[in-house]
């Protein structure tokens, strides 16, 4: 029998362990990003929802918004959010057209502006009205942007996920985004994005955000009833809970306009 030596039992316990570390799916991280954002993708949607706004003491805060999404001939989205209520957001929007290469095209209108105002691409680090979301983190995955980079396996509640690491890849991406990288659970089942981390520029974790409430609706698609943004360092979070959800109607490409933005519900 041939014995080892010790140097050699070393090499061999050391690739034993990089072996059953080393993420075993096949996929690389941009595969699974992509799958999951491609999945998941719905030829229009509108959505009404309750936003609630938790400040660090518990007191709340609500308001009452409607979303549009569509998917146009590009295979880009565009999305307008509106805010219904209360009266002093009243009529306020946010429409987000997505963009080849990461630097999609976001405008804000306030009424008592009277006109659209272009968010410049160092300003999309920025919070949104009051909100424990940045306006980064409204637009959709941009994949061209991003280096993607499955870490490992995690269980959340049970359920088995990829996680990914997700680094600014683009000099302007870099230079924009709030944060140095952010992190993404993967369900592994369904290709839903069940949770997110955001480290700032310091790397150290900023916000925790959460699916909750997941609903299949049909085929492929699913959703979450309830997404939930934490800010660890500030205590406060905001909450998004679908009160229904339209799909696939046909949404007219002129609601995602400039001229729709400004004419209010």
């Amino acid at each position: 029998m041939k014995i080892l030596s010790s140097f050699q039992a070393v090499i061999v316990t050391f690739w034993v362990v990089a072996v059953l570390a080393a993420p075993a799916s096949g996929q690389t991280g941009l595969e699974i990003m992509k799958k999951a954002k491609d999945t998941h993708k719905s030829q229009d949607e509108q959505s009404n929802v309750k936003m609630i706004l938790v400040d660090p003491q518990g007191n709340k805060k609500e308001r009452k918004i409607v979303n549009y999404a569509k998917t146009d001939k590009s295979d880009l989205s565009k999305t307008l959010m509106r805010f219904l209520s209360p009266r002093d957001v009243e009529n306020t929007g946010l429409l987000t057209w997505e963009q080849k290469g990461g630097d999609d095209d976001q405008w804000l209108y306030l009424p008592a502006a009277g006109r659209p105002k272009r968010i410049a691409s160092s300003g999309k680090k920025n919070r949104f009205m009051g909100t424990d979301f940045s306006y980064e983190d409204l637009r959709l995955e941009k994949l061209d942007a991003y280096e993607y980079k499955l870490v490992g396996s995690e269980n959340i509640d049970g359920k088995p996920c990829f996680v990914i690491e997700a680094l600014p890849k683009t000099d302007r991406e870099k230079q924009d985004s709030g944060y140095s990288k952010r992190k993404f659970w993967i369900l592994k089942d369904t290709h839903f994005s069940l949770k997110r981390e955001f480290y700032d520029k310091t790397g150290t974790l900023e916000k925790i955000e959460l699916s909750l409430d997941l609903k299949s609706l049909g085929g492929t698609l699913w959703r979450a009833n309830t997404t939930e943004m934490q800010d660890v360092r500030k205590k406060s979070k905001t909450l998004l809970v679908v009160e229904n959800r339209k799909l696939n109607q046909g949404l007219s490409d002129q609601l995602f306009s400039e001229r729709e933005l400004t004419k209010g519900r």
